[in-house]
């Protein structure tokens, strides 16, 4: 057997080195992946906690709200911030399960799509809202990005319009969770 000299032991090094940094560089990965979905999993809850906050402190206002009772002014306006806060909890858990691969991140728009069909309330400011941007994306010139999900949640109410399914008579009034 022939004896190794520097060079191919230099090399065998060398290689052992870019393997060992490699396998580092992977483990290193999937620290900061499990940081993320644990970073995640807290943002999750720090919406729901203030969500369930505002909604607290006004139950009166968001259980009226969502029936589709008539509101003074002033809790018409808590109400419509309750709502926004709601579509916009959706719509930022929907993207984020989508991006990071959680589940399904239309699951959580149908459950949206639901409450707004269930709802008067929501419906109503809903619509409102979808409403307001038509016009205001015409009058600035803009179009729906491909992140938009309104026209998404809106196809999923139409299907539930045209199903017609029964409408609850026990309603939880209290934020649902997707």
């Amino acid at each position: 057997m022939k004896p190794l000299n520097w060079k191919t032991i230099a090399e065998f090094v060398g290689i052992l080195a870019i393997v060992g940094s490699l396998i580092f560089v992977g483990l290193q990965m999937r620290q900061e992946q499990a940081i993320a979905l644990v970073d995640t999993y807290g943002s999750v809850v720090e919406s729901n906690v203030a969500v369930l906050n505002l909604i607290g402190a006004h139950p009166d206002i968001w259980e009226k709200g969502l029936l589709g009772d008539e509101l003074s002014t002033s809790n018409e306006i808590i109400f419509s911030g309750m709502a926004r806060a709601v579509f916009s909890h959706h719509a930022h858990m929907s993207i984020r399960v989508g991006r990071i691969g959680l589940g399904n991140s239309e699951d959580i728009l149908q459950q949206l799509a639901y409450a707004i069909y269930i709802f008067p309330g929501l419906r109503r400011q809903f619509e409102a809202d979808n409403e307001f941007q038509k016009r205001r994306n015409a009058a600035i010139g803009r179009l729906y990005s491909w992140f938009e999900i309104r026209p998404r949640i809106n196809q999923y109410v139409s299907s539930l319009d045209n199903l017609q399914p029964s409408i609850p008579t026990e309603k939880q009034f209290i934020f649902w969770y997707f």
